[in-house]
């Protein structure tokens, strides 16, 4: 009885605070911008108060193992060797990128939808901008350290391209400018890599770990509590996408999110990333045979 009644207490407290919220048997999936209670404030709370601790506690954790001063990891992310010239394509691909994103914060602000800037996406637009355009002689580990967190979650572009929520994007331009923005947020990583002036560290449990728990804090408690007090359902923290497996798996839905993100970190680092940098370098090692037999 104690058990219910703290419960109780906890989802009248988030119902409290967030914005008032529809009904979840009112959620209406043709919109892309508002929530409802799909999933109860007693759930929220729970999951708030237990998932997000353990998000963050484990982002620091594995932080700490992937950069310690001890670790190979470090020492290359500290590096002080000399980097190639920045090429003309790269300065063109970076002003297409803020470009992109800051046309897409005129259709946010148009729109009121602002607060949508905090979608992954949006953010990985940002960070890019950040990593590419960070001078090379002050501390160089923070775009670095960012980078390799990037080349983790690339997949999320990937998911945006094969199922793009267009539901509520009505603007001119808006959908040619989803479509460009999320093609250069995941072609853009292997154009750097190319490059050679970004530095890539070897495949690390702890890196990837770290780059999943950082992804996973920043959604709760950062998007979780933001979507609740706004309204807003930003990266499907109020109800699910429209997608008919989702929806079937009712208040649930999240946690097959989470799980999805976790083996896709994996797969999209260990496999697509990975795959792509044997390649190059096969393909370098076999420039250089050819050269010296010439």
């Amino acid at each position: 009885m104690m058990t219910n009644d703290i419960f109780h207490t906890l989802g009248a407290y988030v119902k409290h605070y967030a914005v008032d919220l529809a009904p979840g048997s009112e959620t209406d999936f043709a919109d892309s911008l508002g929530g409802s209670w799909y999933i109860s404030p007693t759930q929220h709370a729970v999951e708030f108060l237990t998932l997000a601790p353990l998000y963050m506690g484990f982002a620091t954790y594995f932080g700490y193992r992937a950069f310690n001063k001890n670790t190979p990891a470090y020492r290359l992310l500290t590096s002080t060797e000399k980097l190639p010239p920045r090429p003309l394509l790269e300065t063109l691909c970076l002003v297409l990128l803020i470009v992109s994103l800051s046309t897409t914060v005129v259709h946010k602000a148009v729109t009121g939808t602002l607060m949508f800037l905090m979608q992954p996406c949006h953010v990985s637009a940002g960070l890019l901008i950040l990593v590419m355009s960070w001078p090379n002689h002050k501390y160089p580990i923070i775009p670095r350290v960012l980078f390799n967190i990037y080349l983790h979650t690339l997949w999320g572009a990937i998911l945006a391209l094969i199922w793009p929520d267009l539901r509520d994007h009505d603007m001119f331009g808006e959908i040619f400018n989803f479509f460009m923005e999320h093609i250069l947020v995941l072609a853009l990583p292997f154009y750097l890599v190319l490059t050679r002036r970004y530095v890539v560290i070897p495949l690390s449990l702890d890196m990837a770990l770290f780059s999943f728990f950082l992804y996973a804090a920043y959604h709760s408690p950062v998007l979780h509590i933001s979507s609740l007090l706004s309204g807003f359902n930003l990266n499907y923290a109020l109800v699910p996408p429209a997608l008919t497996f989702l929806i079937a798996s009712g208040p649930w839905y999240r946690g097959i999110m989470y799980m999805s993100a976790l083996l896709l970190m994996f797969i999209t680092r260990y496999g697509l990333v990975e795959n792509f940098l044997l390649l190059v370098q096969g393909i370098q090692i076999m420039v250089q045979k050819k050269k010296k037999s010439a």
